[in-house]
């Protein structure tokens, strides 16, 4: 092209390394620009694909999680009890959001109250309109979710806190309903363990994302008062899993008139276990190693450290 305004042609000769500057620096901000969205479309595909939010349209067709893979019927199905869920939530909808709940996650988490769901968990939580997001944890039966509550943006105008939980859902009567909270289910099992005249019946097991809690019958058929732990030693009512890890009781939790058991008396116990979710491992047997067989001629021995203790092992 011939320029053949002289003004021009000169203006353009004396701006040059100004001009050139201007264009290098549209070259550079559109490279910028293009590495930005290469960068970003990286981090998309790297995100973990079982992150679902309920505002977006996509819909995968399985969802892989640790133990199979969740179909999109299923997925759909425990999507849209969440969605109900954090709407009956937001809108102080308590009995509709409660009913939501299974019955046993309303015993072991709200005392099975109403009023306790209420102010333990939705005058806490939603303090204002929240929005979630839930990604895909384990399936073992029943699925498990690491649930994310957040502040909804364009209602709101900030992010806020953001609220982090595990959630179950199960199948109740025909209805899918909520473990939350980290619960995952309680069981059932009524398994019996005699040692001489000690009789160990573990009634029931907890589970919880991060722990589990054991309920346990002990008769006491002696002519002797037993005290199932002095609580001086470290360790010392443990745990053994299928992988032959062990994982601590917190014994010292327990009140000392629970663990003090006169002739002929039966208590039970709720006794809560270190160890981590898993549906791959489970506990096989609990271990007391400091039982006193007799409470009254221990207290009056002035070496306690060795006074003889039993060790009674309760298959789970």
């Amino acid at each position: 092209m011939i320029i053949k305004n002289s003004n021009l042609r000169r203006n353009i000769f004396e701006n040059r390394y100004k001009i050139l500057a201007i264009i290098v620096a549209i070259i550079l901000v559109l490279c910028l620009i293009r590495v930005l969205n290469e960068f970003a479309k990286g981090l998309n595909e790297k995100q973990n694909v079982n992150t679902i939010n309920p505002n977006s349209s996509y819909k995968p067709q399985e969802t892989t999680i640790l133990g199979s893979n969740v179909k999109e019927e299923i997925q759909e199905q425990n999507t849209k009890v969440m969605d109900e869920f954090i709407k009956y939530c937001n809108s102080k909808e308590i009995e509709k959001a409660y009913n939501l709940l299974t019955e046993e996650c309303k015993i072991e988490k709200f005392s099975n109250s109403i009023e306790n769901f209420k102010k333990e968990y939705v005058e806490k939580i939603f303090t204002t309109t929240k929005t979630y997001n839930i990604q895909a944890w384990i399936n073992a039966g029943n699925p498990t979710y690491k649930l994310r509550i957040l502040n909804d943006v364009l209602s709101t105008g900030s992010t806020g806190e953001v609220v982090e939980d595990y959630v179950t859902i199960v199948k109740e009567n025909g209805i899918y309903k909520i473990n939350l909270n980290s619960f995952i289910g309680k069981k059932a099992i009524n398994k019996q363990t005699k040692q001489g005249d000690i009789t160990l019946t573990l009634l029931s097991k907890e589970t919880n994302m991060d722990y589990e809690i054991y309920n346990i019958k002990v008769e006491n058929s002696t002519k002797n008062t037993i005290l199932l732990d002095t609580k001086t030693k470290q360790k010392s009512v443990y745990a053994t899993g299928s992988n032959k890890a062990t994982y601590t009781a917190f014994i010292h939790e327990i009140e000392d008139t629970f663990l003090t058991i006169k002739p002929n008396i039966h208590k039970t116990i709720s006794m809560k276990i270190n160890k981590i979710y898993s549906p791959n491992i489970g506990v096989n047997k609990i271990t007391f190693t400091d039982v006193i067989m007799n409470l009254e001629e221990y207290n009056n021995t002035q070496n306690k450290k060795d006074y003889t203790r039993t060790t009674i092992e309760m298959n789970v």
